[in-house]
């Protein structure tokens, strides 16, 4: 790709943030996993029949949401790397979008990152919840979880095409695991790459609640100021605690600033609202669903 479409294609998503637009899309590619997580449901029998997306309909995903600007394309699953079609997705997104990825690293090798790097890949992100291998390995519910993510993370590492390509570890932080996010951030450092964070939601299934202390932000915040690879954004962090106390928050942008798209092609608000979608990508006009999600959250509270 030439620098000049590149340089367009920023400018475009630019206009868009600065206009408080929609700027930032979950895709759901398939349900299938190789894990069984014990705070996803996806990987159940309910989730793991419903039909992959194809390439074919990535590329008319990539076209309709062109017509209203650049997105972050967040894909995910399930496990993503298990679609056989991910590349030509990718590079399907690529075009006009920031395709970015998060994976269990499991099937990580040195040819398929090289190859979903050099498609348009901006950023993949390995999931790590724990610095302690074995409970990182029991939540994972798959033994040797833990070693075969931190060499993926190396293997990514190494494998960027481009210097402005970026490697993640990425932890859910849940009410046991505060204490090792720091060891993972100095296994980050080790490694050269930056760290985000998300919080757990007992929302996408049937799942206990597992809260995090309710002083979570004020320790993100401290790691935040002593580690500068730790990138998730200020804002972000410090509603963490008011999304503990109040199991959601006042200001969320879902429907205005992102959403999400499964993999059938229903807009909906975000991953943990897949009921009750606006629309459907793949039959209707972007520009009406866009319309719909703004009113969706308009009233979500």
């Amino acid at each position: 790709m030439s620098a000049l479409p590149a340089i367009g294609k920023k400018l475009r998503f630019a206009n868009s943030f600065l206009r408080n637009r929609l700027v930032h899309v979950n895709l759901q590619i398939l349900y299938a996993c190789n894990y069984r997580c014990t705070i996803c449901d996806f990987w159940k029998i309910a989730w793991r029949q419903k039909p992959m997306l194809s390439a074919a309909q990535a590329e008319v995903i990539s076209e309709k949401l062109n017509l209203i600007g650049p997105q972050i394309v967040s894909i995910g699953g399930g496990e993503p790397m298990l679609h056989p079609e991910l590349t030509a997705i990718v590079r399907a997104l690529g075009r006009h979008h920031f395709p970015v990825m998060i994976t269990n690293g499991s099937l990580v090798t040195p040819p398929l990152a090289r190859d979903l790097f050099a498609a348009g890949m901006m950023e993949i992100s390995v999931s790590v919840d724990y610095a302690d291998p074995r409970k990182h390995d029991a939540q994972r519910g798959v033994a040797g979880a833990h070693a075969r993510a931190i060499e993926a993370l190396r293997i990514l590492q190494a494998t960027r095409t481009h210097a402005d390509q970026r490697v993640n570890m990425i932890s859910v932080i849940m009410e046991d695991n505060l204490p090792e996010v720091e060891p993972l951030l100095q296994t980050c450092r080790q490694l050269g790459i930056t760290y985000l964070v998300t919080l757990y939601s007992h929302s996408r299934g049937a799942k206990p609640e597992r809260t995090a202390v309710t002083d979570v932000s004020r320790r993100l915040l401290e790691l935040k100021e002593r580690h500068r690879h730790f990138v998730a954004l200020r804002g972000y962090l410090e509603k963490f605690t008011e999304a503990v106390a109040r199991h959601g928050v006042g200001s969320c942008s879902a429907g205005r600033n992102l959403c999400n798209i499964d993999s059938q092609g229903d807009v909906g608000l975000c991953i943990d609202r897949l009921d009750g979608p606006v629309g459907n990508i793949l039959t209707g006009d972007i520009v009406e669903i866009e319309q719909r999600l703004r009113k969706r959250h308009e009233t979500n509270r």
